[in-house]
C-alpha cells in the first residue's frame, strides 16, 4: 500500500509541474542561468520551512548563527562551544533578508545523456530548516547536480560577502 501511495504521489508531482513555465521573463532573467526554487522535501507548513540557523565552516569548527537573534557560537569538532559573539541589529536584518526559503535556488538536473565529470565542491554555508540542512554552494559533479544557492547572481555574491565578513570578524563581534 505504501509503494502505491508513493508512486501516486510521485506521478502527481511530475504531472503537476509540467506547466510551470514563466511567460513574462525580464531581460535579466533571460541572461541568467536556468534555476529553480528549492524547498525542503517534507515541508508541511510555513513554520516547518523557516530557516532557524546558519552554519559557516571555519578552521576551528563551525560558526552557528541564530537566524532570529544573530547570536554566533563557535562550535568545535567535539560539539563544545568555544566562543560566543553577536551580529549587530543591522547585520541581523541583512542576514534575515537572505534567509527565506523562497530565496534558495538550484540548477535543474542535466539531460540524461550528458556526461559529467566526477567532482565534489563543498558548500560555503549550511541553512538549517528544523531537521533538514541545505548546503549552499555544494555540488556533486561538474554538471552542478545538487547545487543550491541564494537566487540571483548579485544577491548570491552579496550573501557570500556577508558570510566572508562573519568568518573574518566574528572574534570582535561583542554581544550587547
Amino acid at each position: 500500500m505504501k509503494k502505491g501511495g508513493l508512486v501516486l504521489l510521485a506521478g502527481c508531482l511530475i504531472l503537476g509541474f509540467q506547466n510551470c513555465s514563466q511567460s513574462n521573463l525580464s531581460a535579466t532573467e533571460l541572461s541568467a542561468p536556468s534555476t529553480h526554487v528549492v524547498l525542503p522535501s517534507d515541508s508541511k507548513s510555513d513554520e516547518s520551512i523557516a530557516i532557524t540557523s546558519l552554519e559557516i565552516p571555519v578552521p576551528q569548527g563551525v560558526l552557528s548563527v541564530d537566524a532570529k537573534t544573530g547570536r554566533i557560537q563557535l562550535i568545535d569538532r567535539n560539539l563544545s562551544v568555544l566562543e560566543e559573539s553577536c551580529l549587530q541589529p543591522s547585520e541581523v536584518a541583512e542576514l534575515q533578508s537572505y534567509l527565506k526559503t523562497s530565496n534558495v535556488c538550484g540548477k535543474p538536473a542535466p539531460e540524461e545523456d550528458v556526461m559529467c565529470a566526477q567532482s565534489y565542491n563543498a558548500g560555503y554555508a549550511t541553512l538549517i530548516l528544523g531537521e533538514q540542512k541545505l548546503n549552499l554552494g555544494e555540488s556533486y559533479d561538474s554538471c552542478g547536480r545538487g547545487y543550491k544557492d541564494i537566487c540571483g547572481e548579485q544577491a548570491s555574491q552579496s550573501f557570500r560577502g556577508l558570510i566572508a565578513y562573519i568568518q573574518k570578524n566574528y572574534h570582535g563581534m561583542l554581544c550587547e
